[in-house]
């Protein structure tokens, strides 16, 4: 008997029924991606206009109502009769390596103006089309994609200025032109990503603004994702993310000592139109429930930066991997590049006493700026200068700080000065006694120091000044917030 050819059958069998399965999959998804396709070319017949670059010219899809093939010289003339230019046209890489889409910025000339007179009104993408026989000299052109570009508001661009200094400068009601189109190449994502800008002078402070826009070649879109302003005159940049973590693009809103900087991630969302979003990178909401954690975002919206990173360092340090999670790192990321800068700032040397404490101070540095006023009268004055003109920015620190720990005596100090500096000893004195003491040494120490700053600069009858402290001499004096003291690490 010969048992091989009884063995045998099964394993045929299976074999060619796995064929069968295969390629009835394939036809299935070959049949599902035609009709997906065919959805697409009724919805909107700009989507698929790519595939052109893959099929012979005689089954090139025609675009409805798009526009017509027409040469770059008559693309030229069109606008010229409209009273429109073009700019430097910039090569987008295409869907194909070898083909390049060509992108126009199209410019309108401003009215009585001397320098950067000509705005950019709207961006168009140019796709080329070879001619039918390929005998053709001229090289045709047909408009894939356009992009309207509205102006930026002077109120948007000047806000991070009237945010730090307030009524230092007023706005005006006026719309402000891009006048630039560049590249963002480094570290950019997918897609060709793109920066519309321009610049306003305010006073000593040139402010840059602008627009990004992605052109995605396979959807063949402009999308403007996000306008921005720098007064830091800084070009947003991408920066490398951690590993599974989205792209980020950074931009710089500094104003003087006070760093500032907005982070975005670049992520997707359901949208055929616009796929794409940069959401902001924010610190409102703690990405771990964690009483430390929690701690250190309030110290880092107040402004404590290097002493909210240290707690973050320590929550990160004794939690486990599981439990640090990609948005906690997203979060303590952005505190620690706040921390650089006013780390930097308070361990270079200033020529002024005045401005060596005012960095200490930014930086959380209470006891090394109280070392600055065991110095001359002159030095104090400049001091107690500082601390009457400030706006609000070192006592919201005094209050966060007091807040989670209120026995800081170097925090209770500087405090009892904001307020010896802005309404008089007697209210400075009325509020220390309030707080608690620690150290009935350090609390003499502290009325010492009331006491040695310039009587010139304390008048026990001033008026406030400054709008951190809205009570008046004959109300009480201010309080901080109700204290929540957790242990820190």
């Amino acid at each position: 008997m010969k048992y091989p050819s009884v063995f045998r059958a099964p394993f045929q069998i299976r074999w060619s029924t796995v064929g069968a399965i295969v390629t009835l999959a394939g036809a299935a998804g070959l049949v599902a991606g035609s009709a997906w396709l065919s959805v697409q070319f009724i919805v909107d017949p700009r989507s698929v206009i790519w595939l052109n670059q893959f099929l012979p010219v005689e089954a090139r899809i025609p675009v409805v109502g798009g526009d017509e093939p027409r040469t770059l010289a008559e693309v030229q003339t069109a606008l010229k009769k409209a009273g429109l230019t073009t700019g430097d046209p910039l090569l987008l890489e295409g869907t194909a390596k070898k083909n390049t889409d060509l992108l126009l910025p199209i410019l309108k000339r401003q009215d009585n103006c001397d320098l950067d007179c000509d705005r950019i009104i709207e961006l168009r993408v140019y796709r080329p089309i070879p001619s039918a026989n390929g005998r053709s000299k001229k090289q045709y052109v047909q408009m894939i994609s356009q992009l309207g570009i509205d102006e930026s508001d002077e109120s948007f661009v000047v806000a991070p200025i009237v945010k730090a200094r307030p009524g230092g400068y007023q706005a005006a009601d006026r719309s402000l032109p891009f006048t630039t189109l560049q590249r963002l190449e480094d570290r950019a994502p997918n897609g060709t990503w793109l920066n519309l800008a321009g610049q306003i002078e305010t006073g000593d402070t040139p402010v840059a603004y602008g627009q990004i826009v992605h052109f995605n070649p396979t959807r063949t879109r402009l999308n403007a994702l996000l306008r921005w302003t720098s007064p830091a005159g800084e070009t947003p940049t991408w920066k490398k993310p951690a590993k599974g973590n989205p792209p980020e693009l950074w931009i710089n809103q500094t104003v003087g000592l006070e760093p500032d900087f907005q982070a975005y991630q670049l992520r997707a969302r359901k949208s055929a139109n616009n796929p794409l979003q940069l959401t902001p990178i924010s610190l409102a909401v703690p990405a771990l429930d964690n009483g430390a954690y929690i701690d250190a975002l309030y110290l880092a919206r107040s402004g404590l930066w290097s002493t909210a990173l240290e707690i973050l360092q320590s929550v990160k340090k004794r939690s486990a991997l599981s439990e640090w999670t990609p948005a906690a790192q997203t979060q303590m990321n952005l505190v620690a590049k706040h921390a650089q800068v006013t780390r930097s700032q308070a361990e270079k040397p200033w020529v002024s006493i005045g401005q060596q404490a005012l960095v200490n101070l930014i930086d959380g540095r209470w006891a090394r700026a109280q070392q600055l006023l065991q110095t001359s009268a002159t030095d104090q004055n400049e001091i107690a200068t500082l601390l009457k003109t400030d706006s609000g920015r070192l006592w919201k620190r005094v209050s966060a700080a007091l807040k989670i720990n209120p026995y800081r005596q170097d925090v209770q100090t500087w405090g009892a000065l904001i307020l010896a500096s802005q309404q008089g000893r007697s209210p400075a004195i009325a509020w220390l006694k309030k707080q608690p003491i620690e150290s009935s040494v350090a609390r003499a120490q502290t009325l010492k120091l009331i006491n040695q700053l310039d009587s010139s600069q304390l008048d026990p009858d001033a008026e406030l000044t400054a709008p951190l402290l809205p009570q008046k001499p004959t109300q009480k004096s201010p309080q901080p917030p109700e204290p929540t003291v957790r242990t820190l690490p």
